[in-house]
């Protein structure tokens, strides 16, 4: 059973796929994704880059939408929860879901290719998911444990793995996706 911060991290998790507000994660929502992430590099329509992150985000959209119990084509927070809830139960499956999502930022925000998250990458993390660009600054500061000025992928596993299954409040892997819990 989720507790009630994983609750409230995961609902903060929903909001942040929900792109357009509307209390449920659609394909529509992983296509503004990825419309936002093109205008982001600048990709024209066509460049391979859009066809490999389009199948990217699919591949996730294709997994959560199995969480779809109403038929509806949509997944309500409950759903979301309900989903989370069986993956956070098998090791293996979470593991899987972390790393995807870590090379996920990776492979889409590390823009300099060194294989490092800086405040700036960071930033357009959080901008192409809607999110406040000031927010993601203060965010990455505290997600920078060792204060280098970045966030290495062994650094954002950690956080990933603090972020879902952690359960101190006071832990910095808690505000990966903003503020929880309002």
């Amino acid at each position: 059973m989720l507790s009630d911060l994983q609750t409230k991290k995961l609902t903060r998790y929903f909001q942040v796929y929900d792109v357009d507000d509307d209390g449920r994660i659609a394909v529509i929502d992983f296509e503004r994704i990825v419309e936002n992430v093109q205008l982001l590099h600048g990709y024209p329509s066509g460049a391979a880059e859009v066809a490999a992150l389009r199948e990217s985000y699919m591949g996730l959209w294709n997994r959560i939408r199995g969480a779809d119990g109403d038929g509806d084509g949509s997944v309500d927070v409950d759903e979301w929860l309900a989903y989370w809830q069986v993956t956070l139960e098998n090791d293996a499956r979470f593991e899987t879901e972390v790393e995807e999502i870590t090379n996920r930022i990776f492979t889409v925000f590390d823009l300099d290719e060194d294989d490092e998250i800086g405040a700036a990458e960071f930033a357009d993390f959080y901008g192409v998911f809607g999110l406040n660009v000031n927010l993601a600054r203060t965010v990455f500061e505290s997600l920078d444990a060792n204060q280098d000025g970045v966030l290495t992928r062994t650094e954002m596993l950690q956080i990933g793995r603090e972020f879902f299954r952690g359960d101190d409040v006071e832990a910095a892997g808690n505000v990966l996706f903003g503020p929880y819990g309002a």
